[in-house]
């Protein structure tokens, strides 16, 4: 049975990562801090990792809390730590995994309207979040490995139905607060957490793919628009918009930073759409219908 080892394995991606695994055929290893998972000791991540197939990183803490000074630590380091750990595991290994996913984000970018940036741009953003990334990217290719090849999959917003961004805003809306946020003009890139697991599937199985891959579906939409097909699907035809002012004030009382919300991702998987992936769920009315009816 081919193995494959998923580290930070216990939240919303990684659970339907290892479900979807399973189901394909493949022994799944988490790596945690559980006591029922693989820990982070060097000889027990040597020895998972040993002969599998696939290495999956997606540990890191979130990103939805206020920006303090403990907060940017945590966020930072926690990327930082494990990809070093994992890097400094697989160089021990004497049959280390054909491929090394790293999760990545697309808020790397900087925030534009007027046009989608790809992989082949260099306008990155200049706030904490995309310093993270780049510290984050930056240290995963400093591995150079002779026999793994390394990817950094740069994710937008996933969609799904048992975690993620998409509850919340459900939420909203069935209380009738389902509308555009800000001015609505923001872009939102996002993929459906399906095509993400078949993204990672297809990068195994096509060997040209390394260095970054933008993750997000072909087709980004205005925050307004996101909105309102969210409300279509749900049944409610009107939502009260929330202005940029209240979202900046709600955010603090909820311990979120109102750019999660204000800033524009408007972002295209170049490289993806190139090699002739062909997403399940490439517009958002496709993704919505299969997630909230």
């Amino acid at each position: 049975m081919k193995k494959v080892v998923i580290a930070g394995g216990t939240g919303f991606i990684g659970t339907y990562m290892a479900r979807r695994f399973e189901e394909s055929g493949y022994e799944v290893l988490i790596v945690s801090r559980s006591p029922e998972h693989i820990s982070w000791n060097p000889i027990e991540l040597i020895q998972a990792l040993e002969g599998a197939e696939l290495l999956v990183n997606l540990a890191g803490r979130s990103i939805n809390c206020r920006y303090t000074e403990e907060n940017r630590k945590a966020i930072l380091e926690s990327r930082i730590n494990t990809t070093l750990w994992l890097g400094n595991a697989l160089l021990a290994c004497v049959n280390p995994p054909k491929l090394w996913i790293n999760a990545s984000a697309t808020g790397i970018y900087k925030s534009t309207t007027d046009r989608a940036l790809t992989e082949d741009e260099a306008e990155y953003g200049n706030d904490f979040l995309a310093e993270v990334v780049c510290n984050w990217e930056k240290t995963f290719f400093a591995f150079k490995l002779a026999d793994t090849r390394q990817v950094a999959l740069r994710t937008s917003v996933v969609l799904g139905r048992n975690g993620g961004a998409l509850l919340p805003l459900v939420l909203l809306t069935r209380l009738g607060l389902g509308g555009m946020q800000g001015d609505g003009t923001q872009i939102f890139s996002w993929i459906h957490v399906e095509d993400y697991f078949q993204i990672v599937l297809y990068v195994l199985e096509n060997q040209s793919f390394h260095d970054v891959i933008n993750c997000t579906s072909p087709n980004p939409v205005s925050n307004q628009k996101f909105m309102q097909v969210v409300r279509n699907m749900l049944g409610f035809p009107f939502g009260i918009p929330a202005p940029k002012l209240i979202i900046r004030i709600s955010s603090k009382l909820i311990g979120i930073e109102p750019e999660l919300i204000l800033n524009s991702v408007n972002v295209l998987p170049k490289r993806l759409l190139e090699a002739g992936y062909e997403f399940r769920y490439p517009k958002v009315e496709k993704a919505l219908k299969d997630l909230l009816i």
